[in-house]
């Protein structure tokens, strides 16, 4: 089986835009955990890759489509590219 592939800016850009949710929300991690049952620290950590189905559950939490939620890391690289 082959090794699991990791693009590490990406997975940063992921955490840091889930963290960015959950603070915007006014939430702590305990909450998230204890309201959709995912370890978000993981997530935040930039570490860990996670499933399509812990995305999109995560994504439905906060009311986001998958849409504006890569948009908002491709805007973001741009301005740091700057």
């Amino acid at each position: 089986m082959d090794k699991q592939r990791h693009n590490e800016s990406l997975m940063k850009a992921v955490a840091e835009r889930f963290a960015e949710l959950r603070k915007s929300a006014g939430l702590s991690q305990i909450q998230v955990y204890r309201e959709v049952r995912i370890h978000i620290g993981r997530i935040e950590s930039g570490y860990s890759n996670i499933t399509i189905g812990t995305f999109s559950d995560l994504c439905k939490y906060y009311k986001i489509s998958f849409t504006d939620f890569f948009d908002s890391i491709e805007t973001e690289s741009l301005k740091n590219q700057e």
